[in-house]
């Protein structure tokens, strides 16, 4: 195939792009280029050159797989965001498309190597790592592509609990940056306030100490424990528990605290109706909801009021008393002079709960 082809393929992609200048990163934009073109063979695996007649056109125009009318097909959606189905390991996408187009560029004649003659290697292991030598082949660093820590002890890179720096790429330093837990050059070391589970030769797995261990512990759960941590106290036969500083009296002493004990700690918070100001005092929430009751207060007088004049009347009426006759008559009277002249909210609240108003 001619130049010219690859050219235009380029073209398409580099015409949309502006020119932007970021840090170079040669291995990820080769392992894009590689996912495109991949995603391209895919897409192609099954077609032919739609003359109708599939055996005379391989016999007579070649196979397909390798013709010249496929590998533009391909090239179309080389290097493009659109032609994967998933680019979410792929970040800055746009300035990865145009240094991508570049990188196809350059290596035109490599990646046309590829296509006729080695389809059937990896080409993601075939053109970035051996070829163009822009990657490592995993567990690999650096310029010449050393082994991480770990591998020459016959383990994972890092011993399976960090991750090696440059780790895939021509650059980096092999150091290894350990996962949460794990300390140590090659992260086969358990790091404070975890302990070693198992052990073997491939590596090490450890657990963390239970959260009132102060430092080095010896197994789970709080009897594991060497020390406690402030707010836990050593008891024997069950280690490290929590102390419930609210019965200590000295706690939270301020006017309307009230002491909340939390796991290793507690808190002063403001009674019920009381929040804290500027300075941490508690001071009374105006804003706060009154409890009020299921009904009206007045209501509840009145209710009350000719509850009590029903009895009366049944009363009088059952023994036919002169005198309770006028008796009732002048507490008719005072029932509506108290319904039209007194306000509830001027009652104490002692008579309201003597009368079962709160």
């Amino acid at each position: 195939m001619s130049r010219i082809l690859l050219l235009v393929a380029v073209s398409i992609v580099m015409s949309s792009q502006k020119e932007v200048v970021i840090k170079n990163e040669k291995c990820r934009t080769c392992n894009f280029l590689v996912s495109t073109f991949d995603e391209g063979l895919k897409k192609t695996a099954r077609h032919h050159f739609a003359g109708g007649d599939t055996a005379w056109e391989e016999k007579n125009l070649g196979k397909y797989k390798t013709s010249e009318t496929r590998l533009i097909e391909v090239l179309e959606g080389v290097c493009k965001k659109s032609s994967l189905p998933n680019i979410d390991k792929f970040t800055g996408i746009s300035e990865l498309e145009f240094k991508c187009a570049s990188q196809l560029e350059k290596h035109e004649e490599t990646i046309e190597e590829y296509y006729y003659n080695q389809q059937q290697n990896n080409m993601s292991i075939w053109l970035c790592v051996e070829q163009l030598k822009l990657c490592c082949p995993g567990g690999h660093f650096g310029k010449n592509c050393e082994e991480c820590p770990g591998l020459k002890e016959g383990a994972d890179a890092c011993f399976g609990k960090g991750a090696c720096h440059g780790d895939g790429s021509r650059d980096g330093s092999g150091k290894c940056k350990c996962e949460a837990g794990y300390t140590g050059n090659l992260c086969r070391h358990c790091d404070n306030e975890y302990f070693e589970e198992s052990k073997t030769e491939k590596g090490v797995v450890c657990k963390q100490c239970h959260e009132g261990c102060l430092g080095i512990c010896s197994s789970e759960g709080s009897k594991g424990c060497s020390k406690c941590k402030n707010g836990w106290a050593m008891i024997e036969g069950e280690g490290c528990q929590d102390v419930n500083e609210c019965s200590n009296h000295s706690a939270c002493t301020k006017d309307h605290e009230v002491c909340v004990n939390t796991i290793g700690s507690y808190q002063c918070d403001c009674e019920e109706g009381y929040k804290k100001d500027d300075e941490g005092k508690c001071q009374l929430d105006v804003e706060a909801h009154p409890d009020r009751p299921f009904m009206p207060i007045a209501q509840q007088l009145k209710i009350i009021s000719f509850s009590s004049l029903i009895i009366i009347i049944t009363f009088v009426v059952w023994h036919g008393s002169p005198v309770l006759y006028v008796l009732t008559g002048i507490a008719i009277v005072a029932l509506i002079l108290v319904d039209l002249y007194v306000n509830p909210d001027t009652i104490p609240d002692e008579a309201k709960r003597f009368l079962g108003l709160y």
